[in-house]
């Protein structure tokens, strides 16, 4: 059919039929690349420490490489939600939690957090903007915050989609530690 439209057509016909086909290959290339933050700075292999991962790369623009320790859960009731925790050491040493929610999230409640059924703070983390991989919610983490994560099994991430509807979805802390350690130390050497 294609070969039959070249044949027969015009040959501004053509022209236009190029540009959509570009646009259309182009459009299949941009869907192919990984939505995931640093998807492009990757450079070492991904470290396993449990649940958790620690993946290292060169930002653009960045001098140095940079680790993260990280896991992505699904929930197990809907596919299609899920979220990617991330946990970093910054250049300036401070300890930062990263949590990209899914769009759709109702913003103004912001994401609550329990570690083994304990609530942490006094109100919800708040969503600081989103992007077209997910909502994301940053905070740093204090040591009293650190100690539950490093000593709990379960962080529980409650997001609300509707004014009726909360979803707690549950992220391991198996291997949260020794991840940690590991991050410290590339720390160290960069």
């Amino acid at each position: 059919m294609i070969a039959q439209f070249h044949q027969n057509s015009r040959p501004e016909s053509r022209s236009r039929f190029r540009t959509i086909l570009a646009c259309m290959l182009a459009a299949c290339f941009l869907a192919a690349i990984p939505q995931s933050p640093g998807a492009f700075a990757q450079t070492k292999p991904k470290e396993k420490f449990g649940d958790w991962e620690v993946n290292c790369g060169k930002p653009p623009g960045a001098r140095q490489q940079r680790c993260a320790l990280v896991q992505s859960v699904i929930d197990e009731e809907r596919a299609n939600v899920g979220l990617r925790v991330v946990f970093l050491l910054t250049s300036d040493g401070r300890k930062v939690l990263r949590v990209v929610a899914p769009l759709g999230v109702l913003l103004p409640f912001g994401l609550g957090l329990r570690i083994d059924e304990e609530p942490i703070g006094d109100k919800p983390l708040p969503f600081i903007r989103c992007r077209p991989m997910g909502c994301i919610s940053e905070i740093v983490v204090k040591n009293a915050l650190l100690d539950k994560l490093k000593a709990g099994k379960t962080a529980l991430f409650i997001i609300v989609e509707t004014k009726e509807e909360g979803r707690a979805i549950p992220v391991s802390l198996s291997g949260f530690s020794k991840g940690l350690e590991r991050l410290a130390s590339l720390a160290k050497t960069n």
